[in-house]
């Protein structure tokens, strides 16, 4: 059975693929149940643009012109998805065109979003979120783990901003723990002032112009150090030792180069300037692909494309043209026919086993079969199993949720913990 999730998925500077695994994820989780991608990079509608499809309403019509948002879902035609196979995928496009009041929402018409978004008729919901750290990425984003982020080897710099993605939401966490309201102030009465003092340290150990706490690690120390094992203290530890981080890696190019050119300063940039206490789990990767760009160049998702290039625009190597050139004319054998690049089209039926463990393993070793191919077919497979895997077998907060929170359910939530212990 499918387990209701909204997962975000979100990257600290565009430019990484979040689309492209954005739109290829949703897919793939569409074949084990009903699947939205929702687009909220409305500044550039992403995802309209990776998909050829006619869009009959979108997001403007969701804003503008009161369409529910469930009548704003595009569905894939005959002509993409000829046999049915990925019937249970939706999207719901960004507007055609930038309209500054969509694109830069306030809290008004977030508010108005995240609730169609929390009652769209899914299983499985994907935010396409924009790239960056503004309010409308921070807003959708859950509390208690980092959704999907997806850097690459080849930009640097947002790798680095990856971490400062789990930074943001930490602070925001702590800061709805320990705001003015919170039912954490149900187990201690330490007085106004002491409020004060947990929220000026908080505010500290973010400024990253301020040396005397380098990270929330160095936060929680200070903390310890000050208060012994008090409840604010046990707090903040929880707070980071249950948090879960998921990355997905983009343009893989090798276990040796990706890792020291990607993996390695994240994870040390994530425990340098934030903790080193919490989770971080490797979803999969998408290998460097030459079908994956042809697709995106025909507007193609990459799990959808089965075609062929075209020999007549092929390279030819000139060494390789002259003995063919001999071969015909001195030789007087019949020319080779052109080769043909086919985009593997390796038939994957619908998983039926719901054992998520077994079946990752099955695609891996399917991935090791076909080695040197060009089967991202697989790599977008494996991390579908592998998320169903992390959504069935652990607690709901481990990836994404099961609604986005406002600020108010949030504190509700804390009660409602609050009140089981």
């Amino acid at each position: 059975m499918a387990i209701r999730r909204i997962i975000p998925i979100s990257s600290g500077k565009g430019g990484v693929g979040k689309t492209t695994f954005a739109v290829n994820f949703s897919l793939a989780l569409s074949r084990h149940g009903k699947t939205v991608l929702v687009d909220l990079d409305t500044g550039t509608s992403s995802v309209r643009n990776a998909i050829d499809l006619p869009v009959p309403k979108d997001l403007y019509h969701f804003f503008k012109k009161g369409v529910r948002l469930d009548d704003c879902v595009t569905t894939l035609d005959k002509r993409l998805d000829p046999h049915g196979e990925f019937s249970n995928f939706g999207f719901v496009a960004g507007p055609a065109h930038l309209i500054e009041e969509i694109t830069n929402f306030g809290p008004e018409r977030r508010d108005q979003v995240i609730a169609a978004i929390n009652g769209l008729e899914a299983d499985y919901v994907i935010l396409d979120l924009k790239a960056g750290l503004e309010s409308t990425v921070l807003d959708f984003l859950p509390f208690h783990n980092s959704g999907v982020l997806v850097f690459t080897p080849h930009m640097p710099a947002a790798t680095m901003a990856a971490a400062d993605i789990v930074k943001a939401i930490l602070f925001r966490k702590l800061r709805l723990i320990f705001s003015e309201g919170s039912p954490f102030y149900q187990i201690i009465d330490e007085g106004l002032d002491f409020k004060r003092l947990v929220n000026d340290l908080i505010d500290q150990a973010e400024d990253v112009y301020e040396d005397s706490l380098t990270n929330l690690d160095d936060f929680a120390q200070d903390l310890q150090n000050s208060l012994g094992e008090h409840p604010v203290t046990m707090t903040v530890l929880r707070t980071l030792h249950y948090f879960k981080v998921h990355y997905v890696l983009n343009l893989f190019d090798g276990v040796d180069d990706s890792f020291e050119s990607a993996v390695r300063p994240f994870v040390e940039n994530l425990t340098t300037w934030v903790t080193h206490r919490c989770s971080v789990t490797n979803l999969g990767w998408i290998n460097r692909s030459d079908s994956i760009h042809e697709a995106s160049c025909l507007r193609i998702p990459a799990l959808l494309y089965k075609g062929t290039q075209d020999p007549r625009k092929r390279k030819v190597d000139r060494i390789e043209q002259e003995l063919e050139d001999l071969r015909v004319t001195a030789i007087g054998l019949e020319p080779k026919k052109p080769k043909v690049r086919v985009v593997p089209t390796i038939e994957r039926p619908i998983p039926s086993s719901s054992d998520h463990l077994s079946e990752q393993l099955r695609v891996l070793q399917e991935m090791f079969s076909h080695r040197g191919s060009d089967d991202h077919g697989s790599n977008f497979e494996y991390m579908a199993q592998r998320a169903l895997f992390t959504m069935k077998g652990h607690p709901v907060t481990d990836l994404g949720d099961t609604r986005i929170f406002s600020r108010k359910e949030a504190l509700e939530q804390l009660y409602q913990r609050t009140a089981r212990t």
